[in-house]
């Protein structure tokens, strides 16, 4: 088994449930598996807990849309991790949280604002699409995400939106 840093894994998979991306954490624990379905990607984990990976889970979480996504708790290597797949545009972002749930620290505590924008881009607008219904320039939307980007700890708004549901700001 491979030994990963701990960190928060992310996938994101297409609708066809094919691993499009991943980050530095999920190539440790999994492997490249860029190109291969998701449920097999999910398979390399190991360890014991209920998975809600299957033969066609994307589509289902995308048809279903983002008031339905999928977690479950997963025990590997004598620690719970909390695996999420959450349907966001056209893809699911799927996350391996160890420590089975994550609370935010006190220095990723998010303003009214930046709770506002992460809710829009959860429900998959993009920063234009929330500049506007928010009344901000997109230059203000932007500035919020990159906060947003570095209290969560996150390089991308896909795994943003995964993070905002891990510590509990989006449900």
């Amino acid at each position: 088994m491979r030994r990963y840093s701990g960190q928060t894994a992310v996938a994101i998979v297409a609708g066809d449930g094919t691993v499009v991306r991943q980050n530095r954490a999920s190539r440790q624990l999994l492997g490249d598996r860029g190109g291969e379905r998701c449920c097999d990607a999910m398979a390399a984990l190991g360890g014991s807990g209920e998975r809600p990976c299957h033969d066609g889970c994307a589509a289902r979480l995308l048809e279903a849309g983002l008031d339905s996504p999928a977690a479950a708790s997963v025990r590997r290597e004598g620690q719970q991790h909390l695996l999420s797949c959450v349907p966001i545009g056209d893809n699911v972002i799927c996350s391996l949280t160890p420590g089975g749930k994550a609370h935010p620290a006190p220095w990723q505590a998010i303003t009214e604002r930046e709770l506002a924008v992460l809710e829009l881009l959860a429900a998959g607008e993009t920063t234009g699409s929330a500049a506007r219904l928010l009344g901000l320039s997109t230059s203000t939307v932007r500035t919020h995400v990159e906060k947003l980007r570095l209290k969560l700890g996150a390089s991308t708004q896909a795994a943003v939106v995964a993070r905002g549901y891990q510590l509990g700001y989006l449900s």
